[in-house]
């Protein structure tokens, strides 16, 4: 990899987190809606309500993978969680027919991340152009079926 390469992918959270996350998001404006249209004018709950929901939509959003200096960093919630990942470590990554990409260590720990299609695409993409040394491996809903036969 290039030495001052800098990329970034979108992140989704794990999609169980996701659903209940944005939920929590959704109710929060629909209260914020109603306290609105309700009282029509504007109070101290509506202020706090604002805040509150531009501030879960602002960390929400900001998840991300960056590939920057031959190492990957997985921040979650515009940094508040961050792991770095030194591509050197890295054995393959499994890719599969959903959203989930499995990065497997040399000291066989597993990372599971999140990505909708268009960036597990352009992830692939630019891991087999520039990182030919990792093992790619694209995974089938099929291949664990087969196991329980």
């Amino acid at each position: 990899m290039n030495e001052n390469s800098r990329v970034k992918f979108s992140l989704s959270l794990e999609p169980a987190f996701q659903v209940i996350y944005w939920s929590i998001c959704w109710l929060l404006f629909f209260s914020l809606l109603i306290v609105a249209l309700e009282t029509q004018t504007f109070n101290l709950i509506l202020i706090f309500m604002v805040i509150l929901v531009g501030i879960l939509i602002f960390y929400g959003l900001g998840s991300t993978l960056q590939i920057k200096n031959d190492s990957l960093k997985i921040s979650y919630y515009r940094g508040i969680y961050n792991k770095f990942i030194p591509i050197d470590e890295i054995k393959k990554i499994t890719f599969s027919a959903k959203r989930e990409v499995n990065i497997c260590l040399n000291q066989d720990n597993v990372v599971h991340i999140y990505l909708n299609i268009k960036n597990k695409k352009k992830f692939y993409e630019y891991l087999k152009k520039n990182a030919p040394l990792i093992f790619l491996e694209e995974k089938n809903n099929w291949d664990e079926l087969s196991k329980f036969e």
